[in-house]
């Protein structure tokens, strides 16, 4: 579950600004509850804007709205589908993502994790024999984005796509887009922990100061660090709030491991990604989960085009060199280091 606090005072902040410059919009889409809190002349217009603009975008990647593009891939059989831009541009950044991630991020998962109850709340472990059969129908290299003459998906029967990992993401920067159009200089847009701060906060003084975003304490819920930050989405990962426990007390969680077919058993117990999109900040943040401490340290330091903070089993906090001045610790960790 993707899940951050935003460290700040909506009534403080709306203070500093004209009643009638400020807007709230808050809705629930995505299966996730979303708010939108903009400053500026346009603020109530953009906000609709945006909650237009997400709802047609859920109406296009819905795994179980039956009229949405991925609903129709999913039940498709091995027929060519015909999509909207938007789903082929995600198809196609998911499948690159995969590529780039070594299948940590994979897109066609969707078979695995239905089986164990995710996607309906019908909670199960699988057979071994059955987890086998279902990863054959989960190679993200069979799928085909077709754009011209017009944009299509194919793919093999028994394959189905999810953008669950990448979707919010997506969606949060979509919102973003609106914003900067209808010339909303400030702004908080939370989609469900999927979180991007636009411009600066608002001082009594009239300056844009940092805004200061919270990472959640996986076991108690409490900010357990803070960036200070402006311009930047900010995601996290981690399996502390979505998760089952089996008949023999084990905790099973919703992210998954694509190579075995099962839920990610590692030292993390969150990931953190920071970037100026939050596509790319939303897909990597379940990527670096899947790869584990070491992996997702070695992964930045091939890519070093985002910051990355990790939250251990063992309570221990690394951040990369890049937030050095942005980040603080607000509870004592067992262990604290920058990743170089």
């Amino acid at each position: 579950m993707k899940k951050l606090i935003l460290l700040l005072s909506s009534l403080a902040l709306m203070s500093c600004v004209e009643k009638n410059t400020s807007d709230v919009a808050s809705f629930e889409a995505m299966d996730t509850f979303m708010t939108v809190k903009s400053y500026g002349r346009n603020a109530k217009k953009a906000d609709s804007e945006v909650e237009r603009r997400i709802r047609e975008i859920e109406g296009k990647i819905s795994t179980t709205d039956e009229s949405s593009d991925v609903y129709k891939i999913n039940n498709s059989g091995e027929n060519v589908v015909e999509v909207s831009d938007e789903t082929a541009f995600l198809a196609e950044f998911s499948l690159n993502a995969a590529e780039e991630t070594g299948g940590a991020l994979n897109p066609c998962l969707y078979p695995v994790t239905k089986a164990w109850g995710f996607t309906t709340g019908k909670y199960r472990v699988p057979e071994d024999s059955e987890i086998e059969k279902l990863l054959e129908s989960t190679d993200f290299r069979k799928i085909s984005v077709i754009r011209k003459p017009k944009a299509e998906i194919k793919k093999e029967r028994g394959m189905m796509l999810d953008f669950g990992s990448v979707g919010k993401g997506f969606a949060c920067d979509e919102a973003v887009k609106i914003l900067k159009k209808r010339g909303v200089e400030s702004s908080i847009v939370d989609f469900g922990g999927n979180v991007y701060v636009l411009g600066g906060k608002i001082g009594q003084d009239g300056e844009k100061n940092d805004w200061a975003v919270g990472i959640q304490n996986p076991s108690r819920g409490e900010p357990v660090a803070k960036l200070l930050l402006q311009d930047k989405a900010v995601v996290t990962s981690g399996g502390y709030e979505r998760f089952f426990t089996d008949k023999d007390g084990k905790r099973r969680i919703h992210i998954f491991d694509p190579q075995t077919g099962r839920p990610v058993e590692n030292t993390l117990e969150s990931v953190t990604v920071v970037s100026d999109s939050a596509l790319y900040a939303d897909a990597l943040s379940t990527s670096l989960f899947v790869m584990g401490f070491e992996k997702a340290i070695d992964f930045w330091r091939g890519k070093r085009d985002f910051e990355m903070v990790l939250v251990t089993e063992d309570f221990g906090l690394y951040y990369t060199e890049g937030l050095k001045g942005k980040f603080s610790a607000t509870t004592k960790p067992k262990s604290l280091g920058i990743i170089r």
